[in-house]
C-alpha cells in the first residue's frame, strides 16, 4: 500500500473511530452518570483531591443531563431511581423539581423523589411521611446506602437508637463509600453525644482505618478531638486508653495533631487530667523546637498550674516558646500566666472557694481564650483552694 493510501486509510479509521466515541458518549443514561459519580465521590472518601475538585463540575453534567433527558427514558424505573441517586448525591434539587412537574415520571416513582426532594430541602415532616415506608434493604444497592443515611438523618431528632441502626445499615449496604464515610462520621458524633464510650473508640478506629486519608478526615477529626472532651466521651486517663487503637491507626502527624486539638479542648471543659494526658502523648517523640512541642507544653502546662502539680506548670509555662504559637494560643499562654500568677498571689479561702460560674463557661465565646482560661481557673480554683493557700507568694 503506498504511503498517500495508507494515510487515507489511517484518517479514515480515525474518523469512525470518533464517531463511535461520540456516539457512546451520548448513549449515556443518567444510570451510567451517576455511576460515575458515585465512583467519583467513592475516591473522595479515599483521599483523591483531584477528584474532589472535580465534583462539582461532575454533578452539574448530571443535572445538566437529567433536565435535558428525553422523556421516555423516565419510563425505566432504573433511570428514575439515578435521579433519586443524583439527588441524594449532592445534585440540585431544582433539577429533580423540573422533572417530577414535567409529568414524564410515572406516578408509581412520584412518592420516592417527592420524599428524597423534601429531605435534600429539610423538610423533614414531609420527607418522614413520604421515606419512612422505604426498606432501604429492599432498594436497588446503589440507592439504597444513600437512602438508609437520610432515613438516619429523619429519624435523628425522634429515635436515636433507631438513627444509629440505619447508619450501621448505611455502611453495610454501601462499604467504601462516600456514604459509609459520612455514616461513620455521623455515628461517632451520635455515640459520643449519648456517652457510649466504647463505642465511640471502635467506630473512631475504624474510620481512622478506613478513611484516615479522607477529604473530609482533616476537618473531622478536628471537629471529634473538641467533641470528645466537651461530651465527656473522654474525662479521665482511664477512658483515654480506651482509644489508643484509634490513636495508632493514625498518621504520626495526624495523631500528633489531633492530641494537640483534643488537649486544647479538654483544657476549655475544664478535663485537666485528660488535657495533661493527651499533650504528653503528643510531645512523645516531637522535635524540642518545633510548633507542636510550644503547643504540648502550653496546654501541660495549663492543666498543671490547675492541678496539686502546680509549681511544676508555673516552671513549663516559663519555657514555652511563645514565638512558635499562632495568636489564639499565644493569648492563652498569657492568660495562663495572668492565672497563675493570680493564684499564687491571692488564694482563695479554703473554706469558702469562689463557685464555678458554669454558665459563663457555657455561653464564653470557645475563640476567646483569655476568657474562656479565666472562667476555667475560677472554676478549678474551688478544687484547689488548699494548694493556693499553701502556695508561697511571688509571681511568675
Amino acid at each position: 500500500m503506498s504511503g498517500r493510501r495508507l494515510g487515507r486509510a489511517l484518517a479514515a479509521i480515525a474518523i469512525v473511530a470518533a464517531a463511535l466515541g461520540a456516539a457512546s458518549a451520548s448513549a449515556q443514561t443518567i444510570s451510567d452518570l451517576t455511576l460515575d459519580l458515585q465512583n467519583l465521590q467513592a475516591r473522595i472518601a479515599a483521599g483523591d483531591k483531584a477528584a474532589y475538585a472535580s465534583q462539582a463540575e461532575r454533578i452539574s453534567a448530571v443535572g445538566a443531563a437529567i433536565v435535558a433527558a428525553k422523556p421516555e427514558i423516565w419510563q425505566s424505573k432504573r433511570e428514575t431511581d439515578a435521579a433519586v441517586i443524583y439527588l441524594l448525591s449532592g445534585g440540585q434539587p431544582r433539577d429533580i423539581v423540573q422533572l417530577v412537574e414535567s409529568g414524564a415520571v410515572p406516578a408509581s416513582e412520584i412518592p420516592l423523589m417527592r420524599g428524597s426532594l423534601a429531605y435534600v430541602l429539610g423538610n423533614e415532616a414531609e420527607a418522614e411521611k413520604r421515606l419512612s415506608g422505604f426498606d432501604a434493604r429492599r432498594l436497588p444497592l446503589r440507592l439504597a446506602g444513600p437512602m438508609a443515611f437520610a432515613q438516619s438523618v429523619i429519624e435523628t431528632g425522634h429515635d436515636s437508637a433507631k438513627a444509629i441502626e440505619l447508619l450501621d445499615l448505611a455502611r453495610l449496604l454501601a462499604p467504601g463509600t462516600l456514604v459509609e464515610e459520612a455514616a461513620l462520621r455521623r455515628e461517632i458524633m451520635l455515640e459520643a453525644d449519648q456517652h457510649n464510650v466504647a463505642r465511640v473508640a471502635l467506630l473512631a478506629r475504624q474510620y481512622a482505618s478506613r478513611f484516615g486519608a479522607s477529604v473530609y478526615a482533616e476537618s473531622f477529626l478536628q471537629t471529634l478531638a473538641g467533641a470528645l472532651a466537651q461530651t465527656g466521651a473522654i474525662d479521665s486517663a482511664a477512658n483515654f486508653d480506651k482509644f489508643h487503637a484509634f490513636f495508632a491507626a493514625l498518621a504520626p502527624d495526624t495523631r500528633r495533631g489531633f492530641l494537640l486539638g483534643l488537649a486544647r479542648a479538654a483544657i476549655l471543659s475544664g478535663q485537666f487530667e485528660v488535657a495533661a494526658t493527651a499533650a504528653a502523648a503528643a510531645l512523645d517523640g516531637v522535635a524540642p523546637d518545633s510548633v507542636e512541642a510550644a503547643r504540648g507544653k502550653l496546654y501541660q502546662a495549663m492543666a498543671r498550674i490547675l492541678t496539686p502539680d502546680y509549681d511544676a506548670g508555673v516552671a513549663e509555662l516559663q519555657s514555652v516558646a511563645q514565638a512558635r504559637l499562632d495568636r489564639h494560643d499565644q493569648e492563652l499562654l498569657a492568660a495562663a500566666r495572668g492565672v497563675a500568677t493570680f493564684m499564687r498571689e491571692s488564694p482563695a479561702s479554703p473554706a469558702e472557694p469562689p463557685p464555678a460560674d458554669t454558665a459563663a463557661m457555657a455561653n464564653a465565646n470557645p475563640n476567646d481564650a483569655v476568657a474562656q482560661t479565666i472562667v476555667l481557673a475560677e472554676a478549678a480554683l474551688g478544687r484547689t483552694a488548699p494548694l493556693a493557700a499553701a502556695a508561697p507568694k511571688g509571681s511568675l
